[in-house]
């Protein structure tokens, strides 16, 4: 199989960036107005470091972002100290 270049303009990846970009939405709305359980598990998923198909690292990597970066975005947003996403500080590395 052929590795295709990541062209943002590429009419056949342009699916993908839609998806990655709605993927990376959807979790930043959970982290910040979600129930309970899909606070939970938008902050698992930012927090973890797998690099599969659908999985953070993977969706920051798809739209041209450092995944540390957009942890460290996340952790300086402004979440009620309640969510388990004020945790956020404590479990993203602040040096590489």
């Amino acid at each position: 199989m052929q590795a295709m270049a990541l062209n943002a303009g590429s009419p056949s990846l342009r699916g993908i960036y839609r998806l990655a970009g709605a993927m990376l939405v959807q979790a930043i709305e959970d982290l910040g107005c979600g129930s309970g359980r899909r606070r939970e598990e938008a902050l698992r998923w930012i927090e973890d470091n797998s690099e599969a198909q659908c999985s953070f690292v993977f969706c920051c990597r798809i739209l041209n972002r450092d995944p540390d970066d957009a942890r460290r975005f996340l952790h300086g947003r402004s979440f009620p100290g309640w969510l388990p996403s004020a945790d956020l500080q404590e479990t993203v590395p602040t040096s590489r």
